[in-house]
């Protein structure tokens, strides 16, 4: 096994994959697969949750796994039949006003044509979620992308962020209940802008970890799927994580080196690395039993793509201490 390894890792390195990045913590179960892993911890269940992409639901009562699957959160479809389809997209859950609301996108590859939608269940068990369709949407010709939403509460404001899949990152203010634009059209803020072709940005998650001043801005940026065994993306195109931070969750956000983030900033914090290929989709929470900062996020099997068929969780604790964050075993 570890000259195999040693192996996967000589040709990860060959086409440009380093090792400078820990390896995901070791998770057990049959439900380690997902996509655009939202994560967080119930403490009347005393369950960690993962909701994905596709509508799954996984969970455990160690961090570690063992993770089951409990069904889909929205199990008889959704009220909102963007594009004739329902395929929740970059689920976001959290905890507001006595309810747990989660956050989903119906959208195509390639397409502006998307709906940001909402649910809200009282325990997160299944068949608990009640659907509340759109809260937000985009058309061909909008300068933004209604996916990929992420809440924060500041100073008693609901705030969501979304976008994009292109090259940029918006944020508007919520009405109370986190179920509509506080204002008609919406106060849109900018966030983040990319101008590196093709690097797109998406996924955004705003976080500020208990013992810091700052909000960090985590996003996805590259080529995140659909990908084949032969016919990979030029090294360094594939979704990789990077992250920006602010006094305020309103920006403006800064890199590691203090460019802007509307100026094509971002310090990267995870990459491909070993036989963990394209990671991205992310989120962070904080875990109680372990009191540590955790993010979640997907990653393909270097040596076994299958197209977006074995996208896996990865789970990691993350160092804030020296201002920035570090992910770390």
């Amino acid at each position: 096994m570890a000259t195999l390894r040693l192996l996967f890792c000589a040709l990860a390195l060959a086409v440009g994959y380093g090792a400078a990045y820990p390896q995901p913590l070791q998770l057990s179960g049959p439900a380690t697969f997902t996509h655009d892993p939202a994560i967080i911890y119930n403490p009347q269940s005393d369950y960690y949750y993962v909701f994905s992409t596709h509508g799954g639901v996984a969970r455990s009562h160690d961090l570690l796994g063992p993770w089951t699957a409990v069904g889909q959160y929205l199990p008889t479809g959704c009220s909102i039949k963007n594009a004739g389809h329902c395929d929740t997209w970059a689920p976001d859950v959290h905890y507001v006003n006595g309810q747990y609301i989660l956050y989903y996108a119906i959208s195509g590859f390639g397409s502006q044509n998307s709906t940001i939608g909402a649910a809200t269940s009282a325990t997160m068990e299944y068949g608990s979620w009640t659907d509340h369709g759109t809260v937000f949407s985009s058309v061909d010709g909008d300068t933004y992308n209604a996916i990929d939403a992420n809440l924060i509460e500041y100073n008693g404001t609901l705030l969501l962020t979304f976008g994009s899949y292109w090259a940029d990152i918006y944020q508007f203010p919520l009405a109370p209940s986190g179920l509509a634009p506080l204002t008609s059209p919406p106060n849109l803020m900018w966030l983040s802008f990319n101008s590196t072709a093709p690097q797109s940005e998406e996924g955004a998650f705003i976080y500020k970890p208990e013992t810091a001043d700052w909000y960090y801005l985590f996003y996805s940026s590259g080529t995140c799927c659909g990908f084949v065994a032969g016919d990979l993306p030029t090294p360094g195109n594939e979704y990789k994580v990077f992250v920006g931070r602010s006094k305020s969750p309103t920006g403006p956000f800064v890199d590691k080196n203090g460019t802007a983030l509307l100026q094509t900033g971002g310090t990267e914090i995870l990459a491909s690395h070993d036989n963990i290929y394209a990671p991205g989709g992310t989120s962070l929470f904080w875990d109680p039993k372990s009191g540590r900062d955790v993010i979640a996020y997907h990653w393909r099997p270097f040596n076994n793509i299958q197209g977006d068929a074995n996208s896996m969780l990865g789970l990691n604790y993350v160092d804030f201490s020296s201002g920035w964050p570090v992910l770390v075993e």
